[in-house]
């Protein structure tokens, strides 16, 4: 018998509404973009965040370097990738709205 589950809501951990404004993490493997010393033994990734008012559903918004990676860093997983590139977009919306977190 196959049993049929639906899905009432997915969490993406890449996107996150905050203070009306949607911010996406755009994650991708930073090795060829990276000038280090040494070479990483495993993967590194990079990010950048895409800032775009929640209820604009057509327009694609606004991407922003993140600072950690602009300057030549990268981490070891994409969780932390994520993390760093939804910090940063916090940051641009404080400003943007003028309001502290």
């Amino acid at each position: 018998m196959l049993v049929s589950r639906k899905r009432t809501s997915e969490v993406h951990q890449n996107n996150l509404v905050y203070k009306g404004y949607r911010l996406t993490a755009k994650v991708s493997r930073g090795a060829g973009a990276v000038d280090v010393q040494a070479p990483p033994s495993g993967p590194v990734f990079i990010a950048s965040v895409m800032v775009v008012q929640a209820g604009a559903v057509l327009e694609g918004g606004d991407e922003y370097p993140v600072p950690q990676f602009a300057g030549g860093g990268f981490v070891y997983s994409p969780r932390e990738a994520v993390h760093a590139a939804i910090l940063h977009g916090r940051e641009i919306v404080d400003g943007l709205t003028n309001m502290p977190s």
